[in-house]
């Protein structure tokens, strides 16, 4: 006849189960730490991918449409300290439809979608040796109203280039790297920056970086600025 099991036996078995359920948590909390510093390791790589891949677009874009007037004139295309540095360059370009005169504000051009409020223009006549930098305070069907008056007289056809300018800058006390685009605020790019370092070689025209995340991964890229070889 069974008599059910004794105290000690039940105590042993309690024994056992809370030293098998003690091994299952420790096991879980050390497999959950490990995935937690996979899963944060690799979202680190992916943001260093993301940002050299934006630095290296930018820098690749520097210049672009502006070749032309850079040729003959005194155009500011890329600046730079040890741990900021800017470029500027043309998105897309129309010419003058009519004359436009000094000291005026409307400008007429074909319809263009990607001309709009707040974007800074390059306008520049090659034949007459004039250019100048404005702002598009409204535009309605190719009319553009300027934010100042024009500097020069420019003829029909005389170019204008929609600019965008980008700017990278480190937040030391921060650890951040941050990106600005036009007139916008600068947004953070990547995180735990340790170092972050820019030098131009104005002969090559080229660009040498390096980034530091988290005092281990280093990032160095070195890029020629194409599109301002005159």
């Amino acid at each position: 006849m069974n008599s059910g099991f004794s105290i000690l036996e039940i105590l042993i078995a309690l024994a056992i189960s809370l030293s098998i359920l003690s091994i299952v948590i420790i096991n879980v909390s050390q497999t959950s730490s490990i995935s937690k510093k996979v899963t944060t390791k690799q979202q680190r790589l992916e943001s260093i991918f993301h940002t050299v891949d934006t630095i290296k677009s930018d820098l690749t874009k520097c210049g672009m449409r502006l070749q032309e007037a850079g040729k003959h004139f005194d155009l500011s295309f890329f600046e730079h300290t040890s741990s900021h540095f800017m470029v500027v360059y043309g998105t897309c370009s129309e010419v003058l439809i009519t004359d436009s005169e000094k000291g005026e504000k409307v400008i007429e051009i074909d319809q263009n979608q990607y001309f709009k409020k707040n974007k800074k223009v390059l306008i520049y006549n090659l034949d007459q040796g004039s250019f100048e930098y404005n702002e598009i305070k409204n535009i309605k069907k190719g009319l553009i109203t300027l934010s100042e008056n024009l500097k020069n007289s420019y003829p029909a056809n005389s170019p204008i280039i929609l600019l965008k300018q980008v700017e990278y800058k480190l937040y030391a006390k921060q650890n951040i790297l941050k990106r600005k685009v036009d007139r916008g605020n600068f947004q953070p790019l990547i995180e735990e920056v340790t170092d972050f370092y820019i030098n131009f070689f104005s002969e090559s025209r080229s660009v040498l970086y390096k980034i530091e995340v988290n005092r281990r991964e280093q990032i160095r890229g070195y890029i020629f600025l194409i599109n301002t070889v005159a």
